[in-house]
């Protein structure tokens, strides 16, 4: 049911077949099409939106009870009778199918009729295109009694105007083709909300879409859905008036109806989107304005908006001041920050240093009033205070969860949340690809006051063809709660290399970080407290030379562990790439950190190493491997044949920190497991030294790293050939 609905409203190249075949391995069936129009026709009894694989079970009930699910023949192909009958079957029913006998037609709405013009104009664009835009014909091929088909003479004439007709050859067979496919339009308000957008369909500007960071008009629609469910339909029969201040070429409007128009406010800061927007929005109020400068005055005080100069339109002004008019502030604003990417994406210097910024400064918002979105955010809170509005707002979700807005979420944003969705950025042009993240749709009552923490904030997730795929629950905790915070983070007074990776010192930077606390153990690189830092978490021997790491000492050891396993262990996808980690409710307990412990000995991100004779700022250092697991007793009775090797542990007697550590919590089971593999491993790289490229791993010491020694390893193909598949 949910893909003959799709390929009844979408897929305009592709028919609705006659007949339904269903199969699996065991069984099959046919039935015909139309049998099933009162579900698939139905837009309201079912939930649509949902995934195919994930059905309304209104729906599996309603067909599992209707007499015509019962009346079905199912053969069972696997007999050989069974599976001949069927056959025959599948051959009058692909005959019948060659036919163009299609009882079930589809549809031309005001949703998919640029899909249905695109497929109309590959068909009969050449035929009809002289001196009249092919839209203009198109309009008229679609309604009932404006285009009149005559098969004798291959003409279909257009009925342009009352006293307007032309005629024009084309293809029969393509013709006939197309309108058994479809069915006419008949209902007049369709017409004429197709009529009052067809012209944008050959207006170039509107190409536009597919440019940089414009919302996806598919998306757009999604949320006017949303709109709807939180406000009801056809709002702008109900007092609202809509405001979009950051319209651009009004990609979010752009499904809205005709009727709509009068009830809509566009501002842009492009004088060219306000023109685009005039030609294609008529009857709506369209103007240039620059909502983080124009008028700021007036709203920040308590002065009447007539009261002085002002830029915004008299009925706009008018509308803010009745109170009987209802807001739905509709919005995808600029995301860009002081010295990034610049309003309306250009580059720009001090992009952020509007008349709102320094208002913001007076409330103490710190970082987050560097934010257009957040400037936005803060003059709508204003502009709208005591009205009755909605905003429903496009954007990343760091707003609601983030560690710089928290300051934002507790002086600003406090609305009631009512319902919202999210999406892959990747449906953005000009976004990164290969590093998509959630974009939200949130419909929040402004006149609520409420604090995120204190609400339940979960929304539908959506496919890339925006069919509902699964639940999120959008997390708002206090930055106090972060993961990140649960951590002593010891000062750092002592000069030490500072490293880029495993065995590379690195000190050019401009921020260096080259110091440690007292009992340096190793250097947690931990930048950011959410999951899009995956890559930026790991365990080093010195220092990390830039900002986001801290000093691991006996006292946070544990601690460091089981931070360093659980950000490391959670799968990055575009769904969570923003969720933040939070602290445990209650102390994790021993067996718990052991595993963490061990587990972060032997994966890649561990990046500890030992190196000797490091020289920086004039001194020579000698950097430690503080988690070598194995105790040096242990080491001296393995089979060592590098003289350097037996050298240092006769020098070198220590046992390090984390061999005692694990002598003496002595981890059991699955830590106890790998602890044995990993020893096997130790000792073949000791027995095998002198055939691996230790010196390109700068491996001087019995301490070595697992880094080090596991990159030794897999260079030569060793862990393959004298190790077999284990867990490494």
């Amino acid at each position: 049911m949910y893909y003959v609905r799709r390929l009844r409203l979408g897929h305009a190249d592709k028919v609705v077949p006659p007949v339904i075949c269903i199969a699996d391995s065991d069984q099959a069936f046919f039935t015909d099409t139309h049998r099933w129009k009162k579900f698939y026709g139905n837009e309201t009894k079912y939930d649509w939106e949902l995934a195919p694989s994930q059905p309304d079970e209104k729906l599996v009930a309603d067909l599992t009870a209707a007499a015509e699910t019962e009346a079905i023949k199912v053969f069972e192909v696997l007999d050989e009778a069974e599976y001949e009958l069927f056959a025959q079957r599948l051959a009058q029913h692909r005959t019948q199918q060659a036919e163009f006998d299609f009882r079930v037609k589809k549809l031309i709405t005001e949703d998919n009729f640029e899909e249905v013009f695109d497929y109309w104009n590959q068909c009969f664009g050449d035929a009809v295109r002289n001196g009249t835009k092919a839209s203009r014909y198109f309009l008229c091929d679609i309604q009932q009694g404006r285009s009149i088909y005559n098969r004798e003479e291959n003409k279909v004439v257009f009925l342009i105007g009352p006293e307007e007709r032309r005629a024009k050859k084309i293809l029969p067979k393509e013709y006939e083709w197309f309108w058994s496919n479809y069915e006419k339009v008949t209902d007049v308000t369709a017409a004429r909300n197709i009529l009052a957008k067809v012209d944008r369909l050959t207006d170039d500007p509107i190409r536009r879409f597919t440019g940089e960071f414009f919302t996806p008009v598919p998306f757009a629609r999604k949320a006017h859905s949303y709109l709807e469910r939180v406000i009801g339909p056809k709002w702008w029969t109900k007092g609202y008036r809509l405001w979009d201040m950051a319209a651009g070429t009004g990609n979010l409007e752009w499904f809205l109806p005709a009727d709509a128009y009068q009830s809509i406010y566009l501002s842009t800061l492009a004088a060219e989107d306000v023109q685009h927007c005039k030609r294609v929005f008529p009857g709506a109020t369209v103007f240039q304005y620059d909502y983080l400068n124009d008028d700021v005055e007036s709203v920040f005080d308590d002065q009447s908006l007539f009261d002085r100069e002002r830029k915004k339109p008299d009925n706009l002004t008018r509308d803010l001041l009745n109170p009987d008019i209802k807001w739905i502030i509709f919005i995808n604003p600029p995301f860009a920050t002081a010295q990034k990417a610049g309003y309306s994406g250009e580059s720009k210097k001090s992009v952020s240093d509007t008349k709102i910024r320094p208002l913001m400064h007076q409330q103490g918002l710190g970082e987050v009033s560097r934010e257009l979105f957040a400037q936005f955010l803060f003059r709508i809170r204003q502009e709208f205070a005591g009205k009755e509005a909605h905003l429903g707002l496009f954007s990343t979700l760091k707003y609601v969860n983030s560690n710089n807005d928290q300051k934002f979420r507790d002086q600003v944003f406090q609305f009631g949340f009512e319902a919202g969705f999210v999406f892959s950025s990747a449906n953005f042009s000009g976004t990164q690809a290969a590093n998509p993240f959630p974009i939200g749709f949130l419909v929040w009552d402004l006149r609520k006051k409420k604090r995120l923490e204190d609400q339940k904030l979960e929304v539908m997730v959506l496919d890339d063809d925006t069919s509902k795929i699964g639940h999120k629950l959008l997390v708002s905790e206090h930055r106090d709660r972060f993961l990140s915070k649960w951590i002593d983070r010891p000062n750092a007074t002592q000069i030490f290399p500072p490293l880029g990776s495993a065995i590379s010192v690195k000190g050019g930077n401009t921020d260096v970080r080259d110091r440690v606390a007292e009992g340096f153990l190793a250097s947690l690189m931990c930048n950011g407290n959410d999951v899009q830092h995956h890559n930026n978490v790991a365990l080093l021997s010195g220092p990390y030379v830039s900002a986001g790491a801290l000093s691991v000492v006996p006292d946070n050891f544990t601690k460091a562990m089981v931070v360093h396993a659980v950000r490391k262990n959670v799968r990055k996808t575009w769904v969570n790439d923003r969720d933040q980690f939070l602290q445990p409710e209650t102390k994790p307990g021993i067996g718990f950190t052991q595993q963490c412990v061990v587990w972060s000995l032997f994966t890649d991100s561990n990046q500890t190493a030992s190196l000797r004779n490091v020289g920086y700022k004039g001194e020579t250092f000698q950097i430690i491997n503080h988690f070598f697991p194995f105790k040096h007793a242990l080491v001296k009775k393995w089979e060592i044949t590098d003289s350097d090797i037996t050298r240092s542990l006769k020098t070198d007697a220590e046992d390090r920190f984390m061999a005692n550590w694990i002598a003496a919590q002595k981890p059991d089971g699955r830590c106890e497991e790998l602890l044995a593999t990993a020893r096997e491993i130790y000792k073949s790289f000791f027995t095998h030294f002198k055939e691996l490229p230790t010196a390109k791993y700068k491996v001087e010491h019995w301490d070595a790293g697992w880094w080090q020694i596991k990159r030794c390893l897999v260079e030569t193909g060793l862990e393959r050939k004298r190790l077999g598949s284990g867990p490494f």
